[in-house]
């Protein structure tokens, strides 16, 4: 049995999959003294998935759970966990989400996945990138308001000032040399070593602005944060062509700062853009109402988003309609005892193109659990 391990959202198994589809989603921990539990955890959660896939009754059913077995049991697995996990498996895949933030347990075996924790989890608006730099070395973290992580760089990749520049300046300073990123060797005569050392300290800094955006910023398109001193966010701005770094950043010596520090620093820049997308998203909304190009009634938006004409969905994370959607039947709307209508209403919404934003109660209010924003209103 083999899984992958995605870090991007959305993946292809969810276009793909078919019934039955498993969605496990569970809190872990990164301590590897906790392994075990994560393993518990899992185990008891694929009882569920055990019971709730008998109701299908085929080959299939019998080869996902005999892989989601044969996962809970790699113990090398459980021993590299972040704060959530999120299972989404068929018959011939199993793809496994490691979240930076805890997620509540929940188990669904359905017609659809069940992605409305991680469309929460991946959506940029929370998700940041810190550059930790010094004028000798850099560490590079990534994150979001509830959790933060340092990124393992290849050991070949950890390049020091000296690694990237090299220099050495004679005993009188009156004479010194400094190897360029091509290995070209520059000479100089009555400069001061102070010149020497901002000159190798821009180049340095352009490099690594250049590696972090090839290698990071431009694959994961989140906001990078700059912590340096605020002298060094002066030099790093006048060189950086990263276009995901933010204007304000964390001017204090990030060696001064633990990990929960930074993070909360990081969110204190992000936080306010972050509330005044949603207030701007509420209010569009708001004036689309009064002109009937929007609604919160899940029947006329599950119509309107098979149409084509939801523009903008905001779903809320933490609610759940027991049910599904049945396009194309009658009646659309299916009550059940299991699955999620806001969640059936979610993928519709996206296979349609629109912008989809999952939040919870505390960052906007939403009575029916879901609003839409439409496109232009139906002929």
């Amino acid at each position: 049995m083999t899984y992958i391990v995605a870090e991007r959202f959305p993946h292809p198994i969810i276009e793909k999959g078919e019934a039955p589809l498993v969605s496990i989603y569970l809190p872990t921990s990164r301590l590897t003294t906790e392994s075990k539990n994560n393993e518990i955890r899992f185990k008891n959660l694929l009882k569920k998935v055990e019971s709730r896939l008998s109701d299908y009754r085929g080959k299939q059913e019998d080869k996902i759970l005999s892989d989601l077995k044969k996962l809970e049991e790699d113990t090398k697995f459980w021993a590299n966990q972040l704060d959530g996990l999120g299972v989404l498996a068929t018959s011939e895949d199993i793809v496994v989400y490691k979240l930076q933030r805890e997620v509540m347990e929940y188990v669904e075996v359905s017609d659809t996945f069940y992605i409305k924790p991680l469309l929460n989890a991946y959506q940029t608006d929370d998700s940041f990138q810190i550059l930790a730099l010094n004028k000798n070395d850099f560490t590079l973290y990534e994150g979001n308001r509830y959790a933060l992580r340092k990124v393992d760089l290849p050991e070949e990749e950890q390049k020091s000032l000296k690694d990237v520049v090299g220099y050495f300046t004679e005993n009188n300073h009156m004479q010194g040399s400094s190897v360029g990123l091509t290995g070209s060797a520059r000479f100089g005569y009555g400069g001061s070593a102070r010149d020497e050392e901002e000159i190798d300290v821009e180049k340095y800094f352009r490099w690594v602005d250049r590696y972090i955006y090839e290698n990071h910023s431009k694959r994961t398109e989140v906001p990078l944060i700059l912590a340096t001193l605020p002298e060094n966010h002066t030099e790093f701005a006048k060189v950086s062509h990263n276009d995901y770094l933010t204007k304000e950043g964390i001017r204090k010596d990030p060696q001064s700062l633990d990990q929960t520090e930074l993070r909360k620093m990081a969110w204190d820049v992000l936080e306010p853009d972050f509330n005044s997308r949603l207030e701007k998203l509420n209010d569009q909304y708001e004036l689309s109402k009064s002109r009937e190009l929007a609604s919160e009634d899940i029947s006329e938006i599950a119509r309107a988003a098979m149409e084509g004409r939801v523009e903008s969905l905001i779903v809320n994370l933490n609610k759940t309609i027991p049910g599904r959607i049945a396009p194309g039947k009658d009646p659309l709307l299916v009550e059940t005892e299991s699955g999620d209508m806001l969640n059936d209403l979610t993928l519709l919404a996206l296979k349609q193109s629109a912008k989809v934003y999952v939040v919870t109660d505390e960052k906007l209010s939403l009575d029916t659990g879901v609003k839409a924003i439409y496109r232009y209103q139906k002929a």
